[in-house]
């Protein structure tokens, strides 16, 4: 008899472990299918969708429990979800701010001091000193924060001080070291006495450009980049980007792709800055020399006050601008919440030759978080906790490759 039991217990085995095999595969897929559910592909506002093929789009939507990274190539979106068990401690959303840390390549740095500079590195906790040859005439030194001066090329850091125009002297580009007994390389050096003679000189960056360097001024109202050669310091070329005496923010952005530099600035002569952006999009060629490729008007709605969830990239290609940026709709009259939790999109454009090709948006349902935010009634306090919110971040564009 007992044999027979064990003959039949053996014989059962089989399709008990085939039954627990496919429930685990069932569990699995709806595991995956409940992760990818959400609301996420492209949407098409005017022009052709052709028109990013020749581009890869990818980022990600995401906090603190789950992220949705995406890709569109040839117009198709494809995504993937991971959940975060348990909930991530630190959301990875960061942004440069005004007078923040600066991460370059993964690592953080961070600039102090007066006449003589420390440029940090955070992680590994080495410093590196520089001296310079600036004279303050008054207490209105510096343009922009001291981080808006970093650059880096490979495992090369670089700095220049974003300089006032009530400051005098010798700026110039310098090389830190952050070895033991290194010591601080002068690339170049250049004058700011003109602002003892009534001229207006303002540094307001340094950036890099594959494997060069551009330096961002403003001299007497327009916006100039002067491009430099980081080993042997030569002077590369000169360019005076707007003669019309329109006035920008300090607060630029830049962006690049291979030896193209896409450099965007603020207009400050607009009224209507807290719903709509009005910028200037300067693309710079520093393959042979320098030369100004493009000249792009980028307007768009937008929440000005929405500077933490904000992104944007961009990438010159083929004679066309691909941007891709977030919109958050603007504050309506009757409503006080705030503007970090107002809704936000996620748009793509294309220009060439300052014509617009292309528009269309990446939609979601990442506004659905938001719902319980603006129906609070006005006075009535709450506690918000942004790492429970998803936020667009990680935006990229690359070419793709041919097939």
């Amino acid at each position: 008899m007992m044999d027979k039991l064990n003959k039949l217990s053996r014989h059962l085995a089989i399709p008990f472990f085939l039954v627990a095999l496919l429930l685990i595969g069932v569990i699995v897929f709806l595991n995956h299918t409940h992760q990818n559910a959400g609301t996420l592909y492209v949407k098409d506002h005017s022009g052709d969708r052709s028109a990013i093929d020749p581009i890869i789009i990818s980022g990600d939507i995401s906090d603190q429990y789950a992220s949705t990274s995406f890709e569109i190539s040839k117009g198709q979106l494809n995504r993937h979800t991971e959940v975060s068990d348990p909930p991530a401690l630190i959301t990875d959303h960061y942004k440069y701010i005004q007078g923040w840390k600066k991460r370059m390549d993964g690592l953080d740095y961070q600039v102090e001091g007066g006449y003589t500079y420390s440029v940090t590195y955070i992680g590994g906790r080495k410093s590196s000193l520089i001296n310079t040859g600036l004279v303050f005439q008054s207490e209105n030194i510096y343009s922009n924060s001291l981080e808006r001066g970093l650059a880096k090329i490979g495992d090369h850091v670089y700095f220049t001080v974003p300089t006032s125009a009530e400051t005098t002297g010798t700026n110039g580009i310098y090389e830190p070291s952050f070895e033991e007994d290194g010591t601080t390389r002068t690339v170049a050096e250049y004058s700011l006495d003109q602002n003892k003679d009534g001229g207006s000189l303002e540094v307001w960056g340094l950036e890099a450009v594959g494997d060069k360097l551009a330096l961002i001024l403003i001299e007497n109202g327009h916006p100039i980049v002067q491009g430099y050669d980081p080993d042997s310091g030569q002077l590369l070329g000169n360019i005076m980007l707007d003669q019309t005496g329109i006035k920008y923010s300090g607060q630029y952005e830049a962006f690049n792709n291979d030896q193209i530099l896409n450099l965007v600035f603020q207009k400050k002569s607009v009224t209507d800055f807290n719903i709509r952006a009005h910028k200037a999009v300067w693309s710079i060629d520093f393959n042979s020399g320098m030369k100004v490729i493009d000249k792009t008007n980028l307007d768009y709605e937008t929440n000005g006050q929405d500077n933490f969830r904000s992104r944007m990239t961009m990438h010159y290609q083929g004679g066309q601008l691909y941007v891709v940026y977030t919109s958050t709709e603007p504050r309506p009259n009757d409503q006080y919440y705030a503007d970090s939790y107002l809704p936000i999109h996620l748009l793509i454009r294309v220009y060439k030759d300052d014509q617009l090709l292309y528009e269309g948006e990446i939609d979601s349902d990442l506004n659905d978080d938001f719902i319980n935010t603006t129906n609070i009634p006005y006075g009535q306090s709450f506690d918000i906790n942004s790492d429970d919110y998803r936020m667009f971040d990680h935006l990229k564009i690359q070419a793709r490759e041919e097939e």
